[in-house]
Order: C-alpha cells, then structure tokens, then sequence
C-alpha cells in the first residue's frame, strides 16, 4: 500500500469519525434542548405568617387586623333586679368590685362591641384609677353624684377617659320596657364609638401576659411550568388550615372555688365543655337551683380566665357611704386558668400602667387566651376550693 492510499484511508477514517462525533454531538445537544424545553421548572414557597392577636384577650384572629379603635368600658347594674344582663359574654374583660352592699361591674369591650348592652348604671370614684390602663378608652355610664361627675370630668380632660356617658352621648343610649328604672338604660357601642371616638385613636395596649401561642395563618405552596417553546406557564396554590399550639401552665388542679365579697357569693366552676370557669350567684331572685350568671340568650358566663386580687377599699372623696376600689398598690392573688390556680401576689405602682402578676416562685403568671375577669374582693375575703362532687354538681345547673 502506497503512502498515499493510507493518507486517503487514514484521512477518511478521521472524516467519518468527525461526522459520527459531529452527529452524536447534535443528536446529545438536540435531546437535552428539547429536555430543557419540556421538563417543568418547580419552585416551592412555603410562608408562615402568625395571625394578629387581640391586645386585651391574646386571641389570634385576623379581624384583628382591622381598624383601629378605643376600648369601650361600661358600668354595669349587677342587683337581682338588673339579671339577666345583656352583653356578659362579649366584653373582653370583667371587672367586679364592690358598691354598697352589693358588686357592680365594669365592662371592657374592644374585640366585639356588643349591641345592645346594660343596664348602665352609675360612674363611681373608684372608676378613674381601675381604667386608667386602658390608654383613654371610651368611659359609658349614667348617673352620679356632683363629686363624681366632677372626677370623670377631671379624668376626661387628663387623657385619662373619653366621657361617653348618657348625658355626652344620648343618641347612642335608650330606655328598655320590659324593665323598671334604673334598671332599663342600654347602650349601642357602635354607635358610641361612631360619636365619641376620637379621630385616629389606636387600639389599647395589652394588660395581661398570656401563654404563648403559635398560630399560623396558612402554609402556600406554589408551583410554576414554563417552556420556551409553548410560552405558557401554571400555578397552583395550596392552603394549609391554621395550626395552633400552646404552652403547659403551672399551678394546682382545682374544680373550682367559692368567694364571699361580703354580702355577694359567687362560684366559679372549671368546665371542660367550655374551657372555662362556670359563674353562678345565688341572690334574693336567684335561689341556687336558679344560679347560674346568663346573659339575656341564655349563656352562662365561663371565661378563660379568673383573676381574684385582694385589695384594700377606702371611702369615696365624694360619698362617704361609697366604698372605693384601691386598685394602685400591691397584694395577694390567685389567678384561675385552664383548670389551675396559681397563687402570687399583684403588683401596681401607677394608675397609668397595668397590674403585674407574679407567681409565689418569682416568674411571671400567663394568662390563657381569652376573655377574662378580674375580681376585686377585700382583702380578709373569704374563697375556699370546692371539691369535685360539687363542682359537677354546680355545672348541672341549668338556671
């Protein structure tokens, strides 16, 4: 073989290997064009965004987003002529105190304002200092003496309080006829906040510590399919429902326990149907097979929450006859939840700033989410712990 036929074979050789490179090279690139046009493209976004939580209950709800605005107090008749009362169940937090000879109560609506609520009844001196935490909510109640008015009017003009009593805000109050005076006057909150709120008011600062909760608002997933070739291009979404977990309280189980404001005694009961603490009030209209503290559809009071702080109780400025609420200062308390009591003591140093709760091992006493109520016997007041057979007792009773 000459050295030319083996240049031409040997070039040949190199010719058909070029080509059979160049046409896997084609074949290998033309498949993974097209892989790369026809395989989806996926990416994942998972987001977990907590729900707004309600400053006066720790309740995650996204109406809590909402509009801003003032929190309403009512004073509230709390005599066996004014039960069963309308809007118990809506206010955020209670607040019993003593009168003479009986309690009144004091409403803090801010989550729900309820429509209608009362009967309102009259301010007390003891009033300014108990709301002086709610940054300026909306004050409603009606009838006072002059020593009275006059310290609402003092308050009102401090940024203390926004006075929407009858006499300020009369359009939003009415008179009941199922009912005899002083135990017929109702409110519309709506319509208090509507005329007495002032312009651009943010929403009150939280009062209680409550257990941590984690609450999520939804998990999304989201997925996309493009190609260079179709132009066309798919998402979907995936929503996951909202989770939520809570922490363990400390404190000693208790069915329930029983207090004596001295000359009122109420009961309250752990209910597991409720997760909350059954109230009942035995006075002259309500023996005890009758109860049960309902609201006028017929739902037993069963907050998250009791908060039972002994204070002391001076003499009005303005009535010597009218006992008054020491609410700044210090003292003992027990504070009921989830099924537990936790003893401690309270601790209030200005009017302006809330109660600080503090457990007998020196950490801080957490609230369960929700509504709450404060009751404020004198110190000396009797409470004892009721056993099981007659806490289960108490809850069959239907009123």
């Amino acid at each position: 073989m000459t050295r030319k036929k083996l240049a031409l074979i040997i070039g040949g050789a190199v010719a058909a290997l070029l080509v059979v490179g160049g046409a896997v090279f084609v074949l290998t690139r033309s498949d993974s064009t097209k892989a790369a046009e026809s395989e989806p493209t996926t990416s994942t976004t998972s987001t977990t965004a907590p729900l707004p939580v309600w400053p006066l209950t720790g309740v995650a709800n996204a109406k809590a987003s909402g509009p801003a605005h003032p929190a309403i107090v009512v004073k509230m008749d709390n005599s066996a002529d004014a039960r069963p009362q309308t809007g118990l169940n809506e206010a955020d937090v209670v607040y019993e105190l003593l009168v003479e000879g009986i309690t009144r109560y004091a409403l803090v609506f801010h989550s729900n304002l309820a429509d209608p609520v009362g009967p309102v009844r009259s301010a007390r001196s003891s009033d300014i200092d108990l709301v002086a935490d709610l940054s300026t909510p909306l004050f409603v109640w009606s009838g006072a003496n002059d020593g009275v008015i006059g310290e609402v009017n003092a308050a009102a003009r401090k940024g203390i309080l926004t006075d929407a009593s009858y006499n300020a805000t009369a359009p939003a109050y009415y008179r009941s006829n199922d009912r005899e005076a002083p135990h017929n006057l109702y409110a519309h909150l709506p319509q208090v906040l509507q005329l007495k709120a002032p312009e651009k008011q943010g929403n009150p600062a939280p009062i209680f510590n409550f257990r941590k909760v984690v609450t999520a608002v939804a998990t999304t997933t989201t997925s996309s399919s493009s190609s260079t070739t179709s132009k066309k291009s798919v998402s979907t979404t995936t929503t996951i429902a909202p989770t939520t977990t809570t922490t363990t309280l400390p404190g000693a189980l208790t069915p329930g326990f029983t207090l004596d404001f001295g000359g009122v005694v109420v009961d309250y009961v752990w209910n597991p149907a409720t997760k909350g603490w059954s109230r009942l009030q035995v006075d002259g209209s309500h023996p005890r097979a009758k109860s049960p503290t309902l609201d006028t559809a017929g739902v037993q009071v069963s907050p998250a929450n009791v908060i039972v702080q002994f204070i002391d109780y001076g003499q009005s400025p303005s009535d010597s006859r009218s006992p008054m609420a020491i609410t700044v200062g210090s003292g003992k308390v027990l504070i009921f939840t989830d099924g537990r009591v936790i003893a401690g003591t309270w601790s209030r140093p200005t009017a302006d700033k809330p109660a600080v709760y503090t457990a007998n091992d020196g950490t801080p006493i957490l609230l369960t989410p929700g509504r709450t109520w404060v009751e404020l016997p004198r110190i000396g007041s009797g409470l004892s712990v009721i056993d099981q057979a007659t806490a289960d007792a108490y809850l069959a009773i239907k009123g």
